[in-house]
This record gives structure tokens, C-alpha cells and sequence, in this order.
């Protein structure tokens, strides 16, 4: 079987994969590091197929479907400053980010909902986006993707999550849910709106999954709020999803445990990044004995291959297979891989997953 056939066994159910599939993020910290180490990458492979291609695992990619044009509102790129200015007829957004060297990721020092007036001008600026297919590029990266594994759609997460993720810090986020409830729940309502003209464009593109960044976690937003703000607008997007015949696999990466009787309703076929702790709480036996037979893709903890030699690693991982063996809807999988793993230790669990072929789908 190649990647992308595994992969798809597991999802369509279309029959027993010939070894568990495993499908891992990886940050682009990680991707450079390890080209930088046993690269280059031939001609003609991209970096991050190469360095799936080096650990031993089935590439996990991610592709946009839909482009979104303006006919009145600006966007100025201040590279130096790192600052993005939209210039919108009810004034400006303004959102900074600052590299971290460390890290060598970057991260948001000015949010794009800071100040009195940013409201208004969110407002102005989704009633002048609009979206528009771009499949063309999408059936690009699919091709350059090919049989190495699963490209998955990309998509909006609900408007309170992307707000959480991008558009405030979580603490004036969430104190913005109880100081100005109503102009969050109408800006939301409005976002909720141009979401669904996203969904519509994206569903009718190519691709079998569409794969939402939801983030979903209870370190970010209790059940009852999620419950009221975020699960309506979410099963919404899955039955545009499911009426283009796809299925909507929603990326989930945090502390799931106490939010798994909140995800039962919704209209969802998995999640994505399921992770135990200490860097999320919920095992995958956790969500089959809520959500039932829903796809599970995660099982690992991504920060552990910065600190577990392999030979722990992999018995770590073989301890909660064993206590999964044989189910047919889980993919091994998880958030991104760090850019201070240890390559060897990720190698050892590429090895590991190569030696399923003899015993975990065994009766």
C-alpha cells in the first residue's frame, strides 16, 4: 500500500491497511533541521515530503482550496516590523509578531482585535472579503503531495477559536466574552457567516477531507462556553462538508477530556492530534468510549521526543497501541514535531510503525 492508500483504508473504511498508518505534523523548525542534517532533498522533493520520507512516516499535508480577494480594504506588509496593517474603511487593524529565536517560530505581541475601534473595522473588513475557488493551485500541491500520504483541505475554525487563536490574547478574549458579550457574539455571528461561503467554496474543491484548526481545548474555553458558541456553528460546517461527499475531520489538539460529551454533538467523522499528557489530557480510549467509532488521529505527545531517548519513546507509544490494538478507525498521529526533537528518537518511532505490519491489526 502506499501512505495515501493507508491513510484512506482507515477513513472510507475500504478495507485493513498493511500497517498502522501514521500521519504527524511537523513544525517547519523541524522540517529545516533535519534537511540541514541529511539533506539536501533530490530534485524535484519538496522539504517536508523528504523529511517524512527520512523519519518513516506518511506525510500529513495541508492545502488551501479558496482565495480571498478585497475590493476596498488595503493590506500593508511591514516585513521590518514585522507588522500587518489592513486599512479598512472603518479604520485600521493592526496585528505585530516578533520572531522567537529559540523557538525560531513567531509569535503575536499586537493582536488585530486590540484598541476601541478594531470592532468596527473587523466588521467593515468581512463585509468587503470574498471568496473565490483556487483549485487549480489546490490540485497542484496534490499532485506534488501524490501517493506519499494525505493532503486534507483546509478551513475555518469557529469564529470564537479563531479569535482566541489569532485575533486577541485568550485572557482578553475571554474576558471580552463577558465584558462586550454582544459585540463579540455579533462579530462572531457575522464571521459565522463568511465561514459558511468558505465552507461552500472549499467543499466543492477537490480533496476527501476537509480539516478545520479548531484547537479545541479546555485550557482555552470551558464545556458550557464551547457548548454555546462553537458547536452549532461547527456541526454547520460539517454537513456543508458532508453534502460534497467529504468528511470533515476536525483538528482538536489540547485537554479534549472534559470537552468530549460537548464534541458528541457535533457533526463530525474524527479528530485530529488527539494528545495525552502532559501537553493535552484525553487517551484515544477516551474518545472510542464517548464518540464512538469516529476516526482517531493522535495517541502521541509531541513534546516527549525532545526528552525520551528512542528506546523509551517507543515503548511509551507501544504500551498505548497495545491498549488500542486492532481498531481500524485510529491513525497514529499528533501536533506538530518540535523543532528540539531529538531526530534519532522520531526515527525509532518510524521503525516502530514499520513493525505493525505484524501485529496490530492481528486477531
Amino acid at each position: 500500500m502506499t501512505p495515501r492508500e493507508r491513510a484512506l483504508a482507515v477513513i472510507n473504511e475500504t478495507g485493513k491497511p498493511d500497517r498502522l498508518p501514521w500521519l504527524p505534523e511537523l513544525n517547519d523548525g523541524f522540517i529545516r533541521k533535519v534537511v540541514e542534517a541529511e539533506g539536501p532533498a533530490p530534485q524535484g522533493v519538496d522539504p517536508q515530503t523528504f523529511v517524512n520520507l527520512q523519519i518513516g512516516a506518511d506525510q500529513l499535508a495541508r492545502v488551501v482550496s479558496v482565495k480571498q480577494t478585497f475590493r476596498r480594504v488595503e493590506i500593508e506588509q511591514r516585513t521590518d516590523e514585522g507588522m500587518t496593517i489592513w486599512h479598512t474603511p472603518a479604520g485600521d487593524l493592526i496585528e505585530r509578531a516578533v520572531q522567537d529565536p529559540v523557538a525560531k517560530t513567531s509569535y503575536r505581541i499586537r493582536h488585530r482585535l486590540d484598541g476601541e475601534g478594531a470592532f468596527a473595522a473587523y466588521h467593515a473588513l468581512l463585509d468587503d472579503l470574498r471568496y473565490e475557488p483556487d483549485y487549480e493551485k489546490a490540485r497542484a500541491q496534490f499532485a506534488k503531495v501524490g501517493d506519499t500520504g494525505l493532503v486534507t483541505v483546509d478551513a475555518p475554525a469557529t469564529p470564537l477559536q479563531h479569535i482566541i487563536m489569532w485575533d486577541l490574547n485568550v485572557q482578553d478574549a475571554l474576558m471580552a466574552m463577558y465584558d462586550r458579550t454582544d459585540e463579540m457574539v455579533d462579530l462572531m455571528r457575522h464571521m459565522h457567516e463568511k465561514n459558511l461561503e468558505y465552507y461552500r467554496v472549499a467543499a466543492a474543491g477537490p480533496g476527501e477531507v476537509v480539516r478545520p484548526m479548531e484547537d479545541t481545548s479546555s485550557m482555552l474555553t470551558g464545556p458550557a462556553m464551547y457548548a454555546e458558541h462553537c458547536v452549532g456553528y461547527l456541526s454547520e460546517y460539517g454537513r456543508i462538508v458532508h453534502e460534497h461527499g467529504k468528511k470533515f475531520i476536525v483538528h482538536m489538539c489540547g485537554h479534549l477530556k472534559d470537552m468530549l460529551p460537548i464534541i458528541k454533538d457535533i457533526e463530525l467523522d474524527g479528530i485530529e492530534a488527539a494528545t495525552p499528557g502532559p501537553t493535552g489530557n484525553v487517551e484515544p480510549t477516551d474518545i472510542r468510549r464517548v464518540l464512538g467509532d469516529v476516526i482517531i488521529m493522535g495517541g502521541v505527545d509531541p513534546s516527549r521526543y525532545a526528552i525520551q531517548p528512542p528506546q523509551e519513546m517507543v515503548k511509551t507509544i507501544k504500551d498505548r497501541l497495545n491498549r488500542i490494538k486492532g481498531d481500524r478507525h485510529f491513525i497514529l498521529g499528533h501536533e506538530e514535531i518540535p523543532v528540539a526533537a531529538n531526530i534519532e528518537t522520531v526515527k525509532a518511532v518510524g521503525q516502530l510503525v514499520a513493525e505493525t505490519a505484524g501485529w496490530f491489526y492481528s486477531n
